[in-house]
């Protein structure tokens, strides 16, 4: 019996740690090179301050407003899909919960990896993105990224919770297609009588460029003719990857709608997706709009102070679904002049009050109308936070060795509406210093250190102090990307 069990637990220690999967790493590899295996987390993230959440190869930032309400975020490492087509996942891959949640605010998601090529599976580094991966069809949408080529880092926006991964494309020499990654609807469930916008990233990996882009879509079962309408790039988009259009009201029924996406680059390969199409296509599913309240703000507030903004995004809803989808405003009013509207995003608005008295917070989307009763009164700050990326600080906060990081700093009224401040940034511990106050406005660059240091950094303005623990990563010595062993002192990127 005790030869059985030493065979099983052999089998299994090269099955768990040392044996390749079809990603071409090891799940000892994991274990060294990220940190953990399989680890699982949650983290309480209140819609007011958004939070930063931090793990060995990945961090996500929700933006304050992003959130309904009060949420636990869950994430673990999870095993990486098989490859489909060009797209071949590699080195790591979360799941996210709860799964389906729904985001009013982009969050940005980054992903980091071992550059070195043999963890890179022979791959362009550059045609690494981060895909959502739908385990019951099997199919990747594409969400593109920001490529540092330097700190080994994939960074993006998402808008919902799901199965993420990082993923390396299969090129050829000479001109490849455009990758078409799939396409992605706001709201995610159509409601007839309502127009959509679909959003997808279309990615060019040589010298050519994208030269035409089409939507072709019609009812679900109709069989009728194709219609088209251009897709155009996102002009708020960094990445240079996303491209969407809006897709008429009178066009969308409770169906749903059949649909290919069609690209052509300036060498004049063309690509569809699905590959065959049009004698392929993919659905989205229709819905008539909620007989009670088919429009919303994600949130219900009533009182402002004077100087401060609050940022409301407006939902929808159809009929056979709990679920309320965010989607972009077509007009927001802050009405009787009490106040401005603007967007701080392409998919929320920020209404900003100014003068005291009662008035209407407005929006519309579609044919639907929205209007909140809101008392504007004086009032003063009453707390302050630092940001980073719009999000509330972790505590700690973890940076890497000689990295610099824009933060920002935040106060909040009694109401939890806030205004952007400019208080006096300081530091403490030896782990870093802050630029100029006006130039270099809240840029913290850390020290450069072998080995991990702790310390704090704190904003004070009008008496309001806040204070956060810093974890500056050293930079490692004989680190095992440089000499290729394993070294404890090494950090990934």
């Amino acid at each position: 019996m005790r030869k059985v069990m030493f065979v099983i637990f052999a089998f299994s220690f090269c099955h768990i740690l040392t044996c390749k999967s079809e990603s071409g790493i090891t799940n000892l590899d994991k274990m060294f090179v990220f940190g953990s295996f399989f680890a699982s987390n949650s983290v309480s993230v209140k819609p007011e301050t958004g939070a930063v959440i931090q793990a060995p190869t990945m961090s996500l930032t929700i933006p304050l407003g992003a959130l309904d309400e009060e949420t636990v975020i869950t994430y673990s490492e999870t095993s990486l899909p098989e490859p489909s087509g060009s797209v071949v996942p590699i080195q790591v891959a979360y799941k996210f919960g709860p799964e389906h949640l729904q985001f009013n605010k982009p969050v940005q998601m980054k992903i980091c990896y071992d550059g070195r090529p043999e963890f890179l599976k022979g791959k362009r580094e550059d045609s690494l993105q981060i895909q959502h991966y739908d385990p019951k069809t099997n199919k990747y949408i594409s969400y593109g990224g920001d490529v540092d080529l330097v700190n080994h880092c994939v960074t993006t926006s998402i808008y919902h919770f799901s199965n993420y991964i990082l993923t390396a494309q299969n090129l050829v020499l000479g001109n490849n297609p455009p990758t078409i990654g799939g396409a992605t609807f706001f709201p995610g469930r159509l409601i007839e009588g309502l127009p959509a916008t679909v959003r997808t990233t279309i990615t060019d990996w040589d010298a050519s460029a994208i030269v035409t882009a089409r939507f072709y879509y019609r009812t679900q079962g109709s069989g009728s003719i194709f219609k088209s309408i251009v897709m155009l790039p996102d002009e708020n988009d960094g990445t240079n990857q996303f491209y969407q259009a809006k897709i008429p009201a009178t066009d969308i029924v409770a169906q749903g709608l059949e649909y290919y996406i069609e690209v052509y680059d300036s060498l004049n390969a063309r690509v569809t997706r699905p590959a065959t199409a049009p004698t392929a296509f993919d659905t989205v599913n229709g819905d008539i709009r909620d007989a009670v309240t088919p429009i919303r703000f994600q949130t219900t507030i009533t009182r402002m102070t004077a100087g401060f903004s609050r940022d409301l995004t407006v939902q929808v809803k159809g009929n056979s679904s709990a679920t309320y989808y965010p989607v972009p405003a077509e007009t927001m009013t802050f009405a009787g002049g009490k106040g401005v509207t603007s967007r701080p995003n392409w998919l929320s608005a920020r209404y900003t009050a100014q003068v005291i008295g009662g008035s209407y917070i407005q929006a519309s989307y579609g044919n639907l109308n929205l209007s909140m009763p809101i008392n504007v009164y004086p009032g003063i700050m009453v707390r302050m936070l630092i940001l980073y990326n719009s999000a509330e600080l972790p505590n700690p906060f973890e940076v890497t060795a000689g990295s610099t990081t824009a933060l920002d700093a935040v106060g909040y009224d009694s109401f939890n509406n806030f205004i952007f401040v400019h208080p006096t940034f300081a530091s403490e511990g030896v782990i870093g210093t802050f630029g100029d106050p006006f130039s270099d406005f809240g840029k913290f660059t850390a020290l450069y250190y072998p080995t991990d240091r702790t310390g704090t950094i704190s904003v004070s303005l009008g008496g309001f102090t806040s204070t956060y623990n810093i974890l500056v990563k050293g930079f490692g010595v004989l680190c095992q990307y440089d000499v290729g062993r394993f070294d404890s002192t090494c950090i990934f990127n």
